[in-house]
């Protein structure tokens, strides 16, 4: 393997004056070769030029495209064959496989066609022997040699040409008038030359090309080896590192490599900016110019702009998942988003509170039209009119289209809902709006390639384009750059530090292409073909990056999570120092400034607004429940309004299982009326009317959750639902005779100064004329919480002080399957099966006068508190917060300690 070091090295000095006598270099990436423009540029300054005529710096494989693709301009009536884009490379892979006898065993097509596109490069780029194909054994290289077989006739059937195959092309016309070369060539950034850049090289010379490397910074000045505790130590010295380099030489150029920055971005990022910005976590600074960059760019559809188009494609095959949904509704790149703000994100509340996995494009038009329904604050009239045009495109739409048809689509379809907004954008999202309009006109190339397609298909396949579309906004010249060990190729900075290099990454672990023989891969050293050639290949780039700055600390980490890391034996023998020897320009984030300097400061305040007496209050039993709790989360929750969103669920929640139970047993109830007529019903009579009591509360439940209700779910639910109610029914034979008197019957009541209205779910009335209430419960309630100074489930006791006639039992009806029972307290022993007297449960009272009557002041004290506007943060207990979803509004986490309920309320706050 041929080496940059095999040809003859110039200086950058010599190679900037050889590019202004017509030289072409020639570089590893983009991001290098957009590196020596810029240099040039500055050195042209330097001289005090005002105007210069644009070297010739291309990257490699740029180079070849634009001398074979100016041919088509230059000679239009060449018959040389059209170059395909890398889009129609993947596709045309992607047809080749899908075409194959293999197709049926493969579950990832597409990533299948990139693993065979990577194979069929380098068997160019490694000008591999075709002759003996005994090698090709295994199931996996038979069907590369069947793909690349078909791959190839589809090119000379279409007259195509693919990039693994271009140099090839291209060296057949070098010196010719179609193709003319330059006096001299410099390459930059390249460690190797494979076999195919060999043979261009050795063509290149024998038209008389004069052939240059440019060579390295030389040795640095000094070399150090740290050791620190993990990864995230590592990040974090370096940032400081560099923010002192920058504090002493403003003008520096400092290089951060990090071996695997793909996996640790994110973490680079945060860290970064809590060095270099830590104002960037204020509300408002998200897009400032940050004084690093780093290199790896992040796939466009990570973009938040380009998202939101892709929700918009997404939504036009009828459904959204309700997150999805909820994202598209709050975007600011929509028709009118900001002047409906508000609107949507409170349509994105009452969408969620079916609590569906999904929601349909057109429940989201009904929901933001609200017909009829005026004043109701969720109604979006802008985007109403937007969904109606949205809709009536898609009525129109064929059931298949080439891409160049489904691409004008998904223009008209973003016009149709405002995409990108109306809002200005800043330059990151123009440029995201401009990558998204190159990607609409490469997908709309592919009509030669690939047949037409179904909707589905094309918004999926646009979608996985722009995946591997990487998106990374020009901005100005950085002192900092934070890139990967490849891309740091050909770079030369002031001072450089290259971290984790641990054993378990640097030599990297051999992963040779599996649809190559891994013979054949060895054999000709292809890369990561083997542990050797790995360790070569890494000798050979750390000798490159020690040598990038006159100035270099390589690091490596000692743990990560519980495992043991050592160092790559690949820096065991540079001098090492301890960390402290760095001497680290430390810099505070926002975040310790505050906790290290800030003074705390308690203010008591738990009032709230007092209530005029006898005002009527929202929330009924759930009011006086949640004050019992914390009267924060009442005040919160029923006197501001604050409401957590409701979450998606799979299938019934338990919430949507008591609704249905609720509803069945209403319907039961309102025809037999009596345990008399339940009685006397044959098991025939009864199993009809549980049937059509399960079909009505299942019916309900439908139109509220289409989409959960499949056939499949409907009958399942029926069966469980019909057995559940007969075995209820069972529990219900076993009582003294009774008559169902009132079923959700809603009952005023004035309490402690304000207006509640209450509704049980059932009230009985028992032969002798007493009354007793129930409380239908689909989990396992226990009567122990209707009692003490704050009641967990003060319903039903609120329930009993309401009715006016006399009480012989409070109960819950624990409607669960093989559990049903009743749980409650009675007025007299053994009036209700299996229930015990009140004196047997709760200690205190004697008598059933004296429960009401406790029970009487512990809820009128409640009351009294709601009215006062008492709204202490004072959960009772610790699971009063399990289910509360508000602690970003009371803040209890930052109270520090364990909070118990105030007694005074006239006192201040609940108390630590």
């Amino acid at each position: 393997m041929k080496t940059a070091q095999s040809l003859p090295l110039i200086s950058e000095d010599d190679m900037f004056a050889a590019l202004e006598a017509g030289a072409l270099l020639l570089t590893i990436n983009n991001r290098l070769a957009r590196e020596f423009q810029d240099r040039y540029d500055f050195a042209q300054q330097s001289k005090g030029l005002a105007v210069w005529e644009t070297p010739r710096i291309f990257p490699w494989l740029a180079w070849l495209q634009h001398g074979y693709q100016s041919l088509t301009f230059t000679e239009p009536d060449n018959r040389n064959p059209t170059l395909l884009s890398p889009l129609q490379e993947q596709s045309l892979w992607e047809r080749v496989i899908y075409d194959s006898s293999y197709s049926g065993a493969l579950l990832q097509v597409p990533a299948t066609a990139r693993t065979a596109q990577e194979a069929w490069q380098l068997w160019h780029a490694w000008c591999l022997p075709l002759q003996d194909q005994s090698l090709f054994v295994t199931e996996d290289t038979q069907a590369f040699l069947e793909w690349a077989q078909a791959f190839e006739h589809h090119c000379q059937v279409g007259h195509w040409l693919d990039h693994a195959r271009l140099p090839g092309v291209v060296l057949q016309m070098l010196g010719t008038r179609q193709f003319p070369l330059p006096a001299t060539v410099i390459f930059a950034g390249f460690d190797e030359y494979t076999p195919q850049q060999q043979e261009f090289l050795a063509a290149l010379a024998k038209q008389g090309v004069m052939l240059q490397a440019l060579a390295s910074q030389g040795r640095p000045e000094r070399v150090m080896r740290v050791a620190l505790v993990d990864g995230v130590e590592e990040i974090t010295s370096a940032a400081h590192w560099a923010r002192g380099r920058l504090e002493d030489s403003p003008r520096e150029k400092i290089g951060i490599i990090v071996p695997q920055l793909e996996f640790l971005r994110a973490q680079v990022v945060r860290i970064f900016d809590e060095i270099f910005h830590p104002e960037a976590v204020l509300p408002g600074r998200e897009g400032i110019e940050r004084a690093y960059n780093i290199s790896l760019a992040q796939p466009l559809v990570d973009n938040s702009l380009v998202h939101t188009a892709l929700l918009v494609l997404e939504l036009t095959k009828g459904e959204l998942s309700l997150v999805e949904m909820g994202a598209l509704l709050r975007s600011p790149f929509l028709g009118e988003a900001e002047r409906e703000f508000s609107r949507r994100a409170l349509l994105d509340a009452y969408l969620r509170k079916t609590r569906e996995a999904r929601v349909s494009l057109e429940r989201l038009f009904r929901a933001a039209v609200s017909e009829g329904m005026e004043g109701v604050v969720h109604r979006c009239p802008a985007l109403s009119e937007r969904l109606q045009q949205f809709k009536a495109e898609l009525a129109q739409l064929p059931a298949r289209q080439p891409p160049s048809g489904w691409a004008r689509s998904f223009v008209r379809w973003l016009q149709l809902l405002g995409w990108p907004g109306e809002r200005s954008l800043n330059s990151e999202e123009q440029q995201a709006v401009s990558a998204w309009r190159k990607g609409i006109q490469s997908f709309a190339s592919l009509d030669g390639v690939v047949p037409s397609l179904k909707q589905s298909t094309a918004i999926r396949k646009f979608r996985r384009f722009l995946a591997d579309i990487l998106f990374q906004p020009e901005s100005s010249p950085v002192p900092v750059q934070v890139m990967g060990i490849l891309e740091a190729a050909g770079e030369r900075f002031d001072g450089v530090w290259i971290l984790g290099l641990h054993d378990g990454v640097w030599p990297p672990a051999p992963r040779p292409n599996p649809l190559l023989p891994v013979e054949l891969q060895r054999h000709h050293r292809l890369p990561h073909a083997s542990a050797e050639r790995e360790l070569a290949y890494a000798r050979m780039v750390t000798a490159r990056l020690l040598a990038c700055a006159p100035v270099v600390i390589v690091s490596h980490p000692c743990r990560e999570g519980d495992s043991d890391l050592r160092l790559s034996p690949l820096i065991a023998e540079l001098p090492s120092i301890p960390p402290e020897a760095l001497e680290l320009a430390l810099v505070e984030s926002y975040g310790h400034q505050i906790q290290r300097t800030a003074m705390g400061e308690t203010l008591a305040d738990s009032q709230g607004p007092p209530l005029a007496r006898g005002t009527q209050v929202e929330g009924g039993t759930a009011l006086l429940k949640a004050q019992a709790a914390c009267p924060f989360r009442a005040f919160a929750e029923y006197r501001l309004g604050a409401r957590g969103l409701e979450e998606p669920s799979v299938g019934l929640a338990a919430l949507d299982q008591g609704i249905l139970i609720h509803s069945a047993l209403h319907y039961l109830w309102e025809r037999l009326e009596d345990q008399q007529t339940l009685l006397t019903c044959t098991a025939e009579e009864l199993q009809t009317l549980v049937a059509e009591a399960a079909k009505q509360a299942i019916a309900a439940q439908m139109a509220v959750r289409p989409q959960t209700f499949t056939e499949r779910f409907t009958a399942i639910e029926q069966e469980r639902l019909e057995q559940l109610l007969l075995e209820w029914l069972e529990q219900d034979k076993q009582r003294d005779s009774f008559t169902v008197l009132h079923q959700e019957k809603s009952q005023p009541l004035k309490l402690g100064g304000i207006g509640l209205i209450t509704r049980a779910d059932r009230i009985d009335r028992l032969e002798n004329g007493e009354r007793v209430i129930i409380d239908y419960k689909t989990g396992r309630p226990d009567p122990h919480h209707w009692f003490g100074e704050r009641p967990e489930e003060p319903q039903l006791p609120l329930y009993c002080i309401a009715h006016r006639e006399p009480v012989a039992a409070v109960l819950f009806a624990q409607v669960r399957r093989g559990e049903v029972k009743y749980l409650g307290v009675t007025k007299a022993a053994e009036s209700v099966p299996e229930v015990s007297d009140f004196t047997r449960v709760v200690e205190g009272p004697e008598t059933w006068e004296g429960l009401l009557a406790q029970w009487s002041q512990v809820l009128h004290a409640l009351a009294e508190e709601v009215m006062a506007g008492y709204a202490a943060v004072a959960p009772k207990d610790t699971k009063s917060c399990d289910y509360c979803a508000l602690p970003g509004l009371c803040r209890i986490g930052e109270l520090g300690g364990k909070i118990t309920h105030n007694k005074n309320k006239n006192s201040g706050d609940g108390q630590l």
